[in-house]
């Protein structure tokens, strides 16, 4: 049961070998039949040479399994083997009304699709991306004894404070409390960091904003971590860039994404990409990019000093840059309660915000001083009761320490490529969108 992918790179002539994929094209002329078959191990299909009775049933979509002898491609075939046929066992027709017939197929018309879109080649690479890039983080993480744990999906608080959470119908008849669904699992990880000292997870997140645009999602992945004994937001930092560009794509992940390309034009942004992702990154507070938006954006709004950054300027300020950009110190007022103060306006907090995209990561300090947390607690109107197994840590061995969340799909996105993040997402849970 070898992936396609190994006969391609590693079957030698003359070697017997089992293909089992789908057919993503079937040419049948007089005397001999020619099939591509993939399984998505390769941006490459396998070519398979077969007579016309062994084709007489295959059509695009349908699954088969093939048996037969591996040969030497013909001189400017584009892989260097090939398989001829010795017996094909139909697996699953499909008929004509399959809708990914061999053409070209735009992102666009390929969501209408969720059950097939994954087929395509194109679309194939950003799920083996997204499988490069968490075993990448896996190691990142083992090798700097960051211990990775598991945190709730349900949750008794809105740890962003920003009310845009998903509640559940029963939950008070049910738990006695409302529940949600959880915007973050930073608060659960700072418990878990109190014991461990560097924890980090992988889990579904979800948002109740209303914003039907490009980078937003309903439902997504995020990558989060919480250090202990941190002596500066600068380690912070540091420790987060590391972590980013360990996801850059290698070897065959970066030759399959790049084949799965149009065109060279195509090839040559991705690439660029990278190189900004791997590249020297420019750090800035938030007063300094505001001051910078305002003196070179003249297609971009007027930054206001308390105001959040746009979407459309933070992509400004990085594009303008050239480079990932670490925006921090922003103002006390438009952040959450549990950031630790860096100055009388400001927080120790930080976006990473990148070229086409905007914010990655947004990262903080977290306030260890048990009288702050609950002045922030009640500046926020935020009951202090419901929150005591959060501000107990503080209570009972307090310790320095911050820690920061990345954006999954917005990750997939900018390294694949993509114009929207719906298209670096297996299912779309997205404002008005919830297709199965």
């Amino acid at each position: 049961m070898a992936a396609l992918r190994r006969i391609l790179q590693l079957a030698k002539p003359g070697e017997a070998a089992r293909a089992q994929g789908w057919v993503s094209s079937v040419r049948k002329m007089k005397k001999w039949a020619f099939a591509d078959i993939t399984d998505g191990s390769s941006v490459e299909p396998l070519s398979v040479i077969l007579t016309p009775d062994q084709a007489a049933k295959l059509s695009t979509g349908a699954c088969v399994d093939i048996r037969g002898q591996v040969k030497e491609s013909p001189k400017g075939a584009t892989q260097a083997v090939e398989l001829h046929a010795d017996s094909v066992k139909l697996l699953g027709e499909a008929d004509s009304t399959y809708p990914l017939q061999k053409k070209y197929h735009s992102r666009e018309f390929l969501r209408q699709f969720p059950q097939f879109r994954w087929k395509t080649r194109t679309a194939a690479q950003v799920l083996q991306y997204r499988s490069f890039a968490i075993k990448q983080l896996t190691d990142f993480f083992n090798e700097n004894d960051v211990v990775q744990v598991n945190s709730p999906i349900l949750t008794s608080s809105d740890c962003e404070g920003a009310g845009e959470v998903f509640g559940l119908e029963k939950s008070l008849d049910f738990f006695g409390k409302q529940a949600y669904l959880s915007v973050s699992s930073q608060l659960h990880l700072e418990v878990y960091c109190a014991a461990l000292a560097r924890v980090w997870n992988m889990t579904p997140a979800f948002r109740a904003e209303a914003s039907d645009t490009n980078r937003h999602l309903s439902e997504f992945w995020m990558v989060e971590a919480e250090l202990a004994f941190l002596d500066s937001l600068a380690e912070l930092t540091g420790f987060c860039e590391q972590m980013v560009k360990a996801t850059t794509p290698t070897g065959s992940i970066k030759h399959s994404i790049l084949a799965s390309k149009r065109d060279q034009e195509a090839r040559d942004r991705l690439e660029q990409r990278w190189d900004t992702l791997a590249g020297k990154w420019t750090t800035m507070t938030y007063t300094d990019a505001v001051d910078f938006i305002n003196a070179h954006g003249t297609k971009v709004s007027t930054a206001k000093w308390g105001d959040g950054l746009s979407s459309e300027q933070e992509k400004f300020l990085a594009g303008t840059l050239g480079t990932p950009v670490v925006v921090t110190d922003y103002p006390t007022e438009i952040k959450p309660f549990y950031m630790k103060a860096s100055s009388s306006q400001t927080v120790a907090c930080f976006d990473i915000l990148i070229p086409d995209v905007g914010e990655l990561v947004g990262g903080s300090m977290r306030e260890d001083n048990y009288e702050k947390l609950l002045a922030n607690l009640e500046k926020y109107d935020m009951n202090p009761e419901s929150m005591s197994w959060y501000t107990d840590l503080r209570k009972y061995g307090s310790f320095p320490h911050g820690g920061y969340g990345l954006g999954f799909e917005r990750l997939v996105m900018y390294t694949c490529g993509l114009d929207n993040i719906r298209d670096a997402t297996g299912f779309i849970r997205g404002f008005g969108q919830l297709p199965c």
